[in-house]
């Protein structure tokens, strides 16, 4: 089983859909350079997290925007969302050209 959306309409009905994507807005993202000569890369969101829906996607309006209830700051967002996100953001290490 997917995670559940979490948009809720104006009527108190919740959304059936489940999260199919996450974005993550103005991230930095640098390459260092490790003691031991491999290479780590790291990021960092600096503005928000947005999730996308099954069935609405980003649950724009009638204008076309995104709606503000599916942006999330990292600590607004659902917990399983953060599991997500922490269990695929392990750091990468690149070994140098020998």
């Amino acid at each position: 089983m997917g995670i559940p959306c979490p948009f809720v309409y104006s009527d108190g009905k919740r959304c059936t859909g489940e999260i199919e994507r996450i974005e993550v807005y103005k991230a930095d993202i640098t390459w260092s350079r490790r003691p031991d000569g491999t290479w780590e890369v790291d990021w960092y969101p600096r503005s928000h997290y947005h999730l996308f829906c099954s069935q609405k996607g980003s649950h724009s309006g009638w204008a076309k925007r995104d709606d503000p209830r599916m942006k999330f700051h990292w600590n607004e967002l659902p917990e399983e969302i953060r599991a997500v996100i922490e269990a695929c953001s392990e750091r990468v290490a690149v070994e140098p050209d020998a």
